[in-house]
């Protein structure tokens, strides 16, 4: 039996000629995974194609019928650098925590569903929707962060209470 996978519209590079990395789901097992692929619209373009519906639209009620040879499945386990996280960690805290995605579509997006009552301002729709989306993508990193996190703020606070003298 030949598997078959979904994604949706967003996920697509721009240019998905060539070998591309994006998010999958099996069909059949429902395992969301990311993938180093080569996508066409026939099968005759690729030499092991299985069929691949992305889905696009408000609802992703739109499907279009595509084929996707996966040649890497593995690159979605992310190995967190605890070094570079810690700095980050550390830069965070000691500049400014805005981000700023310069992008009137997005904002637009975004207002919509404050304006809706989805949420009650564009700031509090960004922080739930990136921590969300980082929670499905990159749990390794969420987790890696959360003891780092609790390891900085530790020695943060040894170092404030004089725990550093020896």
């Amino acid at each position: 039996m030949t598997a078959a996978y979904t994604t949706s519209e967003e996920y697509l590079p721009e240019n998905p000629k060539g070998e591309v990395t994006l998010q999958v789901t099996d069909k059949e097992t429902k395992e969301i995974f990311t993938t180093r692929a080569r996508l066409a619209q026939s099968s005759g373009e690729l030499a092991n194609p299985e069929p691949l519906t992305i889905v696009r639209g408000p609802h992703e009620s739109v499907e279009e019928q595509w084929y996707i040879e996966i040649l890497e499945t593995d690159i979605g386990d992310l190995e967190v650098n605890r070094e570079v996280l810690w700095e980050c960690i550390k830069q965070s805290r000691e500049e400014s925590n805005i981000i700023n995605a310069r992008s009137d579509e997005l904002r637009a997006l975004l207002l919509y569903l404050v304006e809706t009552n989805r949420y009650g301002s564009v700031s509090e729709a960004v922080r739930e929707l990136l921590r969300d989306h980082l929670s499905v993508q990159f749990p390794e990193l969420v987790e890696e962060y959360v003891d780092v996190r609790t390891e900085y703020e530790r020695e943060e606070i040894s170092s404030q209470l004089g725990g550093d003298r020896e």
